[in-house]
């Protein structure tokens, strides 16, 4: 299977490296990293998209347009919006809102509807999520991911993303996955680790994180892999050229 595994920045890409190991390519398309990765069972191409909905999106795409992708894998680290969540705890994401996506004032919708949907969120794949988590040798959470290009690091804020759209986790990357993943027909699974709490210390957590290297979904990695080895019904047929 083709797929494709979207992070955020190199000290998100890097613990998935030492993982899986078996890099055959490399290359910068576009200034995105890209690392090709055969496993045996799976051909992955691993790009570093850089920080921001605008760039994730665009990175999925450029994986569609060059490699035919099946299936978009994102992991990475986020910020807790709900107060049961603990620095350092791995979460999977079920629903994401672009938060800042508002055109209201045409339409009337609510802030994070985009034109011809009648909510605010993107679902991932459901199937996915399911067979994961029966997979896992401990249970995660499925959270809300509040979504948009701000790294939110004050309670109001917090408050409000939690108040208004529901979101258990704030971070800067999934709901550009999931508009471009939507366009193209793929699924999206996300397992996320919470890098700081629900307070005022998000900027000194999310450092405290980076320098400790506790990412720990690269350890569950393979379990993702194994499910979707297991002949996941909704991958795409290759191209016939």
């Amino acid at each position: 299977m083709r797929i494709a595994i979207i992070t955020a920045m190199a000290e998100e890409t890097l613990p998935i490296i030492k993982k899986l190991g078996g890099v055959v390519a490399e290359d910068v398309v576009s200034g995105v990293a890209i690392k090709q990765i055969e496993t045996g069972k799976h051909t992955i191409y691993l790009a570093t998209s850089g920080i921001g909905e605008i760039r994730a999106a665009l990175a999925v795409q450029m994986l569609v347009d060059l490699f035919d992708i099946e299936a978009v894998l994102n992991f990475g680290f986020v910020g807790a919006l709900a107060k049961n969540l603990s620095v350092g705890e791995l979460v999977l994401v079920e629903r994401a809102v672009h938060y800042q996506f508002d055109i209201s004032a045409v339409d009337g919708l609510p802030a994070g509807c985009y034109d011809g949907k009648n909510e605010p969120y993107f679902y991932l794949n459901s199937e996915l999520i399911s067979k994961v988590r029966t997979a896992l040798p401990h249970p995660l959470k499925t959270v809300t991911a509040a979504s948009g290009d701000v790294f939110v690091a004050d309670s109001a804020t917090k408050n409000r993303l939690r108040d208004t759209f529901f979101g258990d986790i704030c971070e800067m990357e999934i709901a550009g996955i999931c508009l471009a993943a939507e366009r193209n027909g793929l699924p999206v699974f996300s397992m996320k680790v919470v890098s700081d709490g629900a307070d005022e210390n998000a900027k000194v957590s999310f450092g405290e994180v980076l320098e400790k290297g506790l990412s720990k979904y690269e350890e569950l990695l393979p379990v993702v892999l194994d499910v979707l080895s297991d002949g996941y019904r909704d991958a795409k047929p290759p191209v016939k050229v």
